[in-house]
């Protein structure tokens, strides 16, 4: 029987667009705590390991590739981040591991947050702030691929959501605090 299905393979384009985004997703890992040295790695770690999902035929991209990559680099961070503080280099102050691991936790909490508040509002503003923040697209041609007037009224829009966000995780951290 012969195997139908088809090779996913990532275009020379696919990965220039990747590596456009290399500062974004430094700026990110660095914000986790990832030393700068350390990010290159991880990155070129995520780009490999997008490619062999992207090769193999059962596996199915349901996010934007910079996405898929983003998240690979955070798992592998907090991955080797996890090994680094179980087997310490050289002398390290205790105290001083106890509060990277509290200020990791924190930072952990606030993007679980953030991404539980994001599934709770409409696709639409989603699809806005998922364009804005993730993609970088400018506010007119966001306005053109959502069907807004213009780019007056996708700002409104955006402010709108970032509100509705907002609310959302303040309602969930008023519930947890109950």
């Amino acid at each position: 029987m012969l195997n139908t299905q088809i090779q996913h393979n990532v275009s020379p384009e696919q990965l220039r667009k990747l590596y456009a985004k290399w500062p974004d997703i430094k700026r990110y890992l660095r914000g986790l705590g990832c030393p700068g040295e350390d990010a290159e790695d991880i990155f070129q770690e995520a780009l490999l390991i997008f490619v062999r999902k992207m090769e193999d035929p059962q596996f199915e991209l349901t996010v934007e590739p910079i996405y898929y990559v983003k998240n690979t680099c955070k798992f592998l961070w907090y991955n080797q981040a996890r090994k680094q503080a179980k087997h310490p280099v050289g002398e390290l102050n205790e105290q001083f591991l106890v509060e990277e691991d509290q200020g990791w936790w924190e930072k952990e909490l606030k993007l679980k947050s953030i991404e539980q508040a994001l599934s709770k509002i409409g696709k639409q503003c989603q699809e806005l702030l998922q364009r804005f923040y993730g993609l970088g697209e400018s506010m007119v041609d966001i306005a053109k691929k959502l069907g807004l007037r213009n780019d007056k009224v996708a700002k409104a829009q955006k402010y709108r959501c970032m509100t509705k966000v907002k609310e959302v995780i303040a309602e969930d951290s008023h519930t947890l605090n109950r």
